[in-house]
């Protein structure tokens, strides 16, 4: 008995000093990026011991099996122990060194859906700094010296054991996996208890996390707030009082005008120095063009992330938090999409210098007449996600002045994506704002060859991004800065220049294009030309309604709002329950 009570005491001891080193690490890596009261550490720590417990509880269950086979078999586990305990500690030392990068670079916990972003050329590894590799690496190699040297040790050492022990250990180990008494078992809010995301994420076990979201990724399940009928009847609500004035009189189209829509990645509306002010101000260019054309000052993103951006776009379906809703082509397919506005004596195409398997956007333009992605370019100007904005839009201006069919066109940047290395290009010392920089460069060229020749008299451009990001001054995730985008139409087309203040979202860009072109509205949001002056995102962790004098942030570890009080209905939660239940129910 003393020995299993021994064992168990060194296997807490052990385990408990590892994740408290975790979390401490995964706060100094942060604190740079979002600010940190580091006298704030041992609630941290107090508030996420009960997931640590868990998860030692659950690295106990082989061990405790082990001691019971030995108990009935009489068989040493001895040399078993050593083993499990080397590969368990393995894989739990490389979340750990990854953990606090997840969260710096996407906002989230560790989990494996990075593995959608590893390329052919490998582009999600290539956008990460070498300095973070060396650190992580570092940690890595730390904690496994100190687990060789002394944990292991600890953990291995033989034990005489008894029935009664062996069976109080597996007792001891449920009652930690479960940490409650009550009907409900410990869950990742457990650990919630501050307002401060980072605070929450620092407390989280990054083991625990991880498991908990590998086993939910795969649930097709609806987010449920309400009653059906109660979030039926305040989604309705959302869009009963949209503007009386309808601003699509500004623009003129025939049945030949033809419409460009470009997505500048990463696009964040603190880079324009007309939409923020000048302290990160590295789109000329683009502001000139917001300055003549028809502008929308407050326009949102509907997550943080391009595959999510790029389905708002296309389709008008808002991101979820969790889900990654292009892994889903069989629900996505039958929907309607951008592409399919347009008659046949158009030509729409889509054009992107990377790799069309990128976390599955391929599926976002399988109705596009014509797709043009990395291998269809023979250059030597890329970087590791693939060919740089100055060829891709030199080739799809080109495409589009030499094409004498109706077109539509949409495009996709790319340069401005992680890790930021462009081609001979040195204005900036921020590299972020240095790609933006760069990329509004080939914006100007591109613009100015249309402008000059004689499509521009009968052509819209929309311009706008696939999702802003916390750089470059690494606002909380959930911040409304890091989802405000551009958005401007230029063109031709356009008959009268405007500044639309009201607040618009990305996901009605499809019911904008079907209004242009004279097709019934299939989209549950009304087009940008009748804004409801409402905007949603969500992050991984919560939804948000962004409104005139109001931000409404819902947390899912809290299970509460953040943040603020509620200004208006819950109208996030319910704009969510039935957009994802909709797209689950074809």
């Amino acid at each position: 008995m003393n020995s299993l009570l021994r064992f168990l005491v060194r296997n807490l001891g052990v385990w408990l000093v590892i994740f408290a080193i975790a979390k401490l690490y995964f706060l100094l890596i942060n604190t740079q990026a979002f600010g940190v009261d580091i006298i704030q550490f041992p609630a941290m720590w107090w508030n996420g011991l009960r997931l640590d417990l868990s998860v030692i509880g659950y690295i106990l269950i082989l061990p405790s099996l082990l001691f019971l086979i030995g108990k009935l078999t009489s068989l040493s586990v001895v040399r078993y122990l050593k083993v499990y305990y080397w590969l368990v500690f393995v894989v739990v030392i490389i979340v750990l060194a990854t953990d606090p990068y997840f969260f710096l670079y996407w906002g989230q916990k560790a989990n494996t859906s990075f593995t959608q972003f590893i390329g052919k050329e490998n582009a999600g590894l290539a956008s990460i700094e070498l300095s973070h590799y060396l650190i992580a690496f570092t940690f890595i190699v730390l904690m496994i010296s100190r687990f060789a040297y002394t944990w292991n040790k600890q953990l291995t050492l033989p034990f005489k054991t008894s029935y009664l022990g062996v069976l109080l250990l597996m007792a001891v180990v449920a009652i930690m996996i479960r940490s409650s008494f009550g009907k409900v078992p410990i869950n990742i809010s457990s650990a919630y208890y501050s307002s401060n995301n980072l605070y929450n994420n620092t407390a989280i076990n990054s083991i625990w996390s991880a498991l908990s979201t590998e086993v939910e990724k795969n649930k097709n399940k609806s987010m449920t707030f309400f009653e059906d009928a109660e979030a039926e009847k305040l989604y309705t609500e959302i869009y009963s009082d949209s503007a009386s004035i309808d601003y699509a009189k500004l623009i003129s189209v025939n049945d030949s005008t033809n419409i460009v829509l470009i997505v500048l990645e990463s696009f964040s509306a603190k880079t324009s120095g007309y939409l923020f002010g000048n302290e990160y101000a590295s789109t000329p260019n683009l502001d000139k063009m917001m300055q003549e054309g028809i502008t929308f000052t407050n326009a949102y993103a509907s997550s943080f992330r391009s595959d999510k951006g790029l389905l708002a776009l296309t389709y008008g379906i808002p991101a979820t938090a969790h889900q990654t809703l292009t892994n889903f082509p069989d629900y996505l397919a039958p929907k309607p999409n951008i592409f399919k506005h347009f008659p046949a004596d158009y030509r729409t195409s889509f054009y992107y210098g990377g790799d069309i398997e990128f976390a599955n956007i391929k599926v976002l333009f399988k109705d596009a007449n014509e797709v043009v992605v990395q291998k269809d370019f023979n250059s030597t100007q890329e970087n590791a996600w693939g060919v740089h904005d100055e060829v891709v839009f030199e080739r799809f201006t080109s495409d589009f002045l030499g094409n004498n069919s109706p077109q539509f066109k949409m495009m996709f940047s790319l340069s401005s994506h992680e890790p930021f290395d462009v081609p001979g290009y040195n204005k900036k010392a921020d590299k972020y704002l240095n790609s933006i920089s760069y990329t509004d460069s080939c914006l100007s060229v591109m613009i100015e060859r249309i402008r000059k020749s004689d499509k521009w008299k009968n052509t819209l451009i929309i311009l706008t991004a696939d999702h802003g990001t916390v750089r470059p001054n690494n606002a909380p995730v959930y911040d409304s800065t890091n989802f405000r985008i551009p958005m401007v139409m230029i063109g031709g087309a356009v008959k009268q220049d405007k500044i639309i203040t009201s607040i618009v979202s990305q996901t009605q860009i499809p019911a904008t294009l079907a209004v242009l072109k004279g097709k019934k509205n299939v989209y549950p949001q009304p087009s940008v030309f009748t804004p409801v002056n409402k905007a949603f995102y969500s992050y991984f962790d919560g939804v948000v309604m962004v409104a005139p004098n109001c931000f409404q942030r819902f947390d899912f570890g809290l299970k509460k709002y953040a943040d603020s009080t509620t200004c208006l209905p819950p109208y996030e939660r319910a704009y969510y329950q039935i957009s994802n239940k909709r797209f689950f129910t074809n």
